[in-house]
């Protein structure tokens, strides 16, 4: 998911947003027969909301405590393979999936019910 430098390029982003809007739309039309347009593009994007907000405050928590976490695992014994740059990379791609979920939503509800 990343360069050589550690920072995402645009072909993974617009691929992890590609997912988040597919998934943003499809959730939003499981829903359409169930509650109507307007309830389910808002359930879409309260759940896309959702994913992104863990995606930001999780990759936040890695970069804060990653060092950390390694250390203590590292005192441990502990062999999981957990490693900071893997844990940023995860929690990074549930943020871009959060924001292409949520945009979708957006669209949905503008395409479904209007402004």
């Amino acid at each position: 998911m990343t360069e050589t430098d550690g920072r995402p390029d645009g072909r993974a982003i617009a691929r992890w947003l590609g997912v988040g809007a597919a998934l943003g739309v499809v959730v939003a039309g499981a829903l359409l027969p169930l509650s109507g347009p307007k309830a389910a593009t808002d359930t879409s994007f309260a759940l896309g909301a959702l994913v992104f907000g863990f995606g930001v405050a999780t990759w936040a928590g890695t970069v804060g405590f990653g060092e950390s976490l390694g250390a203590v695992q590292d005192r441990l014994g502990g062999h999981s393979g957990w490693t900071q740059e893997g844990a940023r990379q995860a929690f990074a791609v549930l943020t871009w999936v959060g924001v292409g979920w949520s945009s979708a939503a957006i669209a949905t509800s503008i395409a479904l019910v209007g402004l």
